[in-house]
């Protein structure tokens, strides 16, 4: 549930009112990933993002598994607190995921940023 106060506007859309949440609520002890690309909106063509949970829907996403977002452009990682030793959430533009070695069976992945930073998922 939503209060009206928590929405940052609303506007019609062809077949429906959507409504913009000024903020999201997200777990603390989670990260995740905004997926920017191009795809379909309200049946238009044109930039698109997603944020996402898993590394599962990164790789569903980029392998064009959606038929409502086409391509990607860019992944950036929502890292928590823990991931980093900052005090808040981070974004960082990702270059690579992958898992570490000799984890395949309950993955640990390594996220590469742009600028060559490794982030693990394992808490350490």
């Amino acid at each position: 549930m939503t209060k009206r106060a928590d929405l940052q506007g609303q506007f019609l859309a062809p077949d429906h009112l959507r409504l913009l949440w000024d903020s999201a609520s997200l777990n603390a002890d989670s990260y995740y990933f905004l997926v920017e690309g191009s795809g379909f909106v309200d049946g238009c063509l044109g930039p698109s993002m997603r944020i996402v949970s898993s590394v599962e829907a990164v790789d569903s996403l980029c392998k064009g598994d959606s038929v409502d977002f086409l391509s990607v452009n860019k992944v950036q990682l929502l890292a928590p607190p823990a991931m980093t030793n900052q005090t808040e959430f981070s974004m960082r533009l990702l270059s690579e995921i992958r898992i570490k070695d000799g984890t395949e069976a309950t993955p640990i992945y390594e996220f590469v940023t742009h600028d060559g930073q490794v982030i693990s998922s394992a808490r350490g």
